[in-house]
């Protein structure tokens, strides 16, 4: 088995090797994100999630693959809102000027959230609602859309990540590990 290779980078340069990468390539990412379903206390959110995903697929074009998918080569995209694209691996927030990746995940690759934290401390999703941290929204089960606005089939839905590089934790790409400089 051949050893793992680690490097330490920074934000910076992860974008960098990521703005290298223009061939469809599959990374493994693990980043720390505020939960949607929390709380929001002077203007924090109140739970955040470690999440790991196994194959998150960079370089794949939205439009065409919900055309792919759909055979309706009629297909657009609409407009990103508040964040600007800077290469088929990178955008970028307007807001904050901060870059994120952005991947596809497919649906039938899992979605592991690691573990729940409140202020910094790890925590369970029933302490969570023990402490009172969820929204209304947390518990109440809306049926989702597919992508392309519905068009995809359930079956070969797959789903959006634009995570900020400064939260990624780690992420192996090409066989390589790279941790973030804090």
């Amino acid at each position: 088995m051949k050893p793992l290779n680690i490097q330490e980078v920074t934000v910076q340069e992860l974008a960098a090797i990521l703005e290298k990468t223009t061939a469809s390539t599959v990374v493994n990412i693990t980043y720390l994100v505020d939960d949607a379903r929390s709380k929001v206390v002077k203007g924090i959110k109140q739970v955040q999630k470690m999440v790991n995903i196994t194959h998150v697929y960079l370089n794949h074009n939205y439009t065409k693959k919900v055309q792919k998918l759909t055979g309706d080569t009629n297909f657009t995209a609409m407009e990103m809102k508040g964040k600007t694209r800077i290469c088929g691996t990178l955008i970028k927030s307007d807001k904050t000027g901060e870059l994120m990746i952005d991947g596809k995940v497919l649906k039938s690759q899992a979605i592991h959230n690691l573990a729940y934290y409140h202020n910094g401390e790890i925590i369970t999703e029933q302490q969570g609602e023990e402490l009172g941290l969820w929204t209304p929204s947390y518990y109440k089960v809306t049926e989702k859309q597919t992508t392309g606005r519905g068009t995809v089939s359930e079956e070969d839905d797959f789903s959006i990540i634009n995570t900020y590089l400064a939260r990624i934790v780690k992420i192996k790409i090409q066989g390589t590990e790279y941790t973030i400089k804090g």
